[in-house]
């Protein structure tokens, strides 16, 4: 798959998008630049950059305790993390995208310049990985993945480009210790994208079956148990 043509996301700039942009750049790539100004709000709760590694544990395996998860009940939706959300609303509808499962194709509006092409090799390491050549943009999935694993690699990383365009290049290796925190952004801008709040609010009172939502999604049955978790509606 590969493609550069269509819409872009340059065709409008709205009002929450500088503050993104400069939050991003503001960081260090391994904390959330707010952690420090949140930590002396204690309504602020949990924050997400604390238990990085745990979400990214749970993405990556199929047998999990979710009582190892129970912070997630406790996140605030507050800082940066719902000015990801709103990009990756713009990313839908610019795509006019309605429904699920969202198309991989609507990665090619992440560079209105540059071909993005995507490739599948038998990674020993990561899920993904991404590079930047002088014509193109170059996603490299792992060919071992599920099928709903590469979607979400293949969303994470096209957040990468979108920040490398907006902001300081972000992009890096799947799995580098460096960035973890921009990698965690990479994360969540997948799981908004691929699982829109109001899509599965409206999926689940019908469905009520989390490896049904995932099938209707095309996720990791992982990403469908923490949207649902992050939205309170298990």
């Amino acid at each position: 798959m590969s493609g550069g043509e269509g819409g872009n996301m340059k065709a409008e700039t709205a009002k929450w998008e500088p503050e993104l942009w400069s939050l991003i750049t503001s960081g260090d790539g391994e904390q959330c630049p707010l952690y420090e100004q949140c930590r002396e709000k204690p309504v602020c709760g949990y924050c997400l950059s604390e238990h990085r590694e745990n979400l990214c544990r749970l993405l990556d395996t199929s047998n999990f305790n979710p009582a190892d998860y129970q912070f997630l009940d406790q996140v605030e939706r507050a800082g940066i993390f719902p000015l990801i959300e709103k990009l990756a609303h713009k990313c839908l509808k610019m795509g006019n995208v309605s429904s699920p499962p969202v198309p991989d194709e609507l990665i090619t509006l992440c560079d209105p310049r540059q071909p993005i092409e995507v490739r599948e090799l038998p990674l020993k390491l990561y899920h993904g990985a991404i590079w930047h050549l002088k014509d193109r943009w170059i996603i490299y999935l792992n060919a071992d993945s599920t099928f709903g694993r590469k979607r979400f690699t293949l969303f994470h990383e096209a957040f990468h480009i979108i920040a490398h365009d907006k902001a300081t290049p972000v992009f890096r290796t799947r799995g580098c210790e460096r960035g973890a925190f921009n990698e965690l952004l990479a994360e969540c801008f997948a799981i908004c994208i691929l699982m829109p709040a109001d899509w599965v609010r409206e999926w689940w009172a019908e469905v009520r079956d989390i490896d049904r939502m995932a099938e209707i999604f095309d996720v990791p049955r992982a990403g469908m148990w923490i949207k649902l978790k992050l939205l309170r509606l298990i």
